[in-house]
């Protein structure tokens, strides 16, 4: 359906939305850096990022937490999985002796690591993730770890709330433009036909929907043929 020309949506005249989105990168790494140096034990930090079957590690501080994350993801159990899943807090003491997660505490434990202490990453509707801190020493996590963890996933969770709405501004922003483009080309290819023939700008797009629908085409694309052809 041609609408009739109407201002140009604030959202097509939006500054570069994935410029913004990627600025906020950084922002999501200092909560893992500021995870990683407040708390003295800590051997690393990251988030996970998980949506469905998708998982994937962002703003990981080294290379031991990524490869953390991935045993998790490579064996569907573990801390950071679970606290995205079941909404909770995890904290791990000593892998040496502990009886949850299994394949991962033992993968985890070929990593040198020891304690483990995750918090889900909570959105308005669903969780987005989990932010988490690994040692490599046991009994490395207290409470006021926690209490810090949990100010930081807060904070990390707004940042990623508002990733998702610049994202969808960014779809609807495509969305918009290329509809203002089909509504542009159909209204030239009209005025083409009123030139033409003589007729009014109504009777222009029946006939040009009306030629659209016999060669089995949008009215979009035989506009398109229309003015290269004329």
């Amino acid at each position: 359906m041609v609408t009739r020309p109407g201002p140009v949506p604030d959202l097509v005249l939006a500054p570069d939305l994935a410029r913004v989105r990627q600025a906020l990168q950084p922002v999501l790494a200092l909560a893992t850096s500021i995870a990683a140096s407040a708390i003295g034990a800590a051997t690393g930090a990251g988030i996970s990022l998980i949506q469905d079957s998708s998982r994937t590690s962002t703003a990981s501080t080294n290379a031991l937490v990524e490869l953390a994350d991935e045993r998790q993801y490579e064996l569907g159990e573990g801390p950071c999985l679970t606290s995205w899943r079941d909404s909770v807090l995890i904290r791990m003491d000593d892998l040496e002796h502990e009886t949850r997660f299994p394949a991962w505490t033992a993968a985890a434990r070929a990593l040198h690591l020891r304690s483990v202490l995750s918090t889900p990453l909570r959105g308005v509707h669903r969780n987005l993730g989990a932010i988490k801190v690994y040692s490599e020493q046991p009994y490395a996590f207290g409470r006021a770890d926690e209490d810090l963890l949990l100010r930081l996933a807060e904070q990390a969770s707004l940042l990623l709330e508002n990733l998702e709405v610049l994202a969808e501004a960014e779809q609807t922003s495509a969305a918009v433009t290329a509809a203002l483009q089909v509504r542009q080309q159909v209204a030239l290819a009209q005025g083409i036909l009123v030139e033409r023939h003589g007729v009014t700008p109504e009777q222009a797009f029946l006939q040009l929907a009306e030629e659209a629908a016999r060669r089995g085409r949008s009215a979009a694309e035989q506009a398109a043929e229309l003015i290269a052809g004329r």
